[in-house]
């Protein structure tokens, strides 16, 4: 029938299924490209993405001629080898081709439970908030249909952490959760404070991702961050609130402003006030431990190789031995 010329292609292969030593002719997405310089001349450093993960390539012949295909954001049909790569697999491309029409819905990694099911946890404890303006400001952002359709889809990141569908709402359901921990043993935190600044520390994501194959930044995204688009936005939600008081807007304004910790990690100000100490260190803690989490289940051996963002490699027992 005609209209099947016009059915998406279905992949076959996913980047999880390589392995070393294996052809390779699938299309994948690319979501990294760069130019290098070697002993032998130019290559394409490379990585492919679909919903398993991401795995990455190399093209050492032909890499100019290549790089007119291998465009960042394209979907490409790649042949090539499987090889090996500091105990990782990697494709080593000869030859890429525009892909035919795909289904982009499997080029998206997605979290393993529904961004709608991350959120019914974040709403449990927005209703818990009994200050009545904080409440006003977080379960009206829940209320709005447009908000919460965008928020449940969005990445937590680009790369490091939560980096799939659903990834921003599982990361701020878990980020409330420790902070309800928090303030049950410090009783001196403000917790309604607390929760209502773990659900908006990350907001800016929204705008700052795009929700598509690689997670690339939108235009905001580059110029501005998410912090300076997270702020925005809660002060846009607080000035819509008749009355909400000016200092209680400052702290949760420092709230978003001061979660990334450091002013080298992107943060304009460093946290001034215990809520702001508190939500910082378990934001941190809540992304590291995934981000520890995801190469850990990806290893195949009980180290895994160095990881640039946790600046270090990491160690699993072997399961039999935990279990004596």
């Amino acid at each position: 029938m005609v209209a099947d010329l016009f059915e998406p292609y279905r992949k076959r292969v996913f980047c999880a299924d390589l392995d070393s030593g294996e052809q390779v002719d699938e299309v994948f997405c690319v979501t990294r490209v760069s130019r290098k310089v070697g002993r032998s001349g130019p290559f394409l450093s490379l990585e492919f993405a679909d919903r398993s993960g991401r795995v990455p390539g190399v093209a050492w012949d032909n890499a100019d001629a290549l790089a007119a295909t291998l465009v960042e954001g394209a979907f490409v049909r790649v042949r090539g080898m499987v090889t090996d790569y500091r105990g990782e697999p990697q494709i080593q491309v000869e030859a890429a081709e525009p892909a035919p029409p795909v289904d982009p819905g499997e080029y998206l990694p997605r979290a393993l439970v529904s961004g709608s099911e991350s959120v019914a946890g974040i709403r449990r404890l927005a209703e818990s908030i009994t200050e009545p303006f904080l409440r006003q400001l977080v379960v009206g952002l829940l209320d709005d249909p447009q908000f919460v359709e965008r928020f449940s889809v969005a990445p937590a990141a680009k790369v490091n952490h939560h980096a799939y569908v659903g990834g921003l709402a599982e990361h701020t359901r878990s980020v409330m959760e420790l902070c309800e921990l928090a303030a049950g043993h410090y009783p001196d935190l403000d917790r309604d404070l607390l929760l209502a600044g773990a659900f908006l520390h990350d907001l800016g994501k929204i705008d700052e991702l795009a929700v598509e194959p690689g997670f690339p930044y939108t235009e905001a995204g580059s110029l501005l961050g998410h912090i300076a688009l997270g702020y925005a936005y809660v002060r846009e939600r607080i000035a819509a609130i008749d009355g909400f008081p000016p200092e209680l807007a400052t702290d949760v304004a420092h709230l978003v402003l001061s979660h990334q910790g450091e002013l080298e990690w992107g943060s304009p100000v460093k946290p001034q006030t215990l809520e702001a100490i508190v939500l910082h260190h378990l934001d941190n803690l809540d992304s590291k431990v995934t981000a520890a989490r995801a190469h850990l289940d990806d290893a195949t051996t009980s180290r895994t190789g160095y990881i640039r963002s946790l600046q270090r490699s990491l160690f699993r027992r072997p399961r039999d031995a935990q279990e004596r």
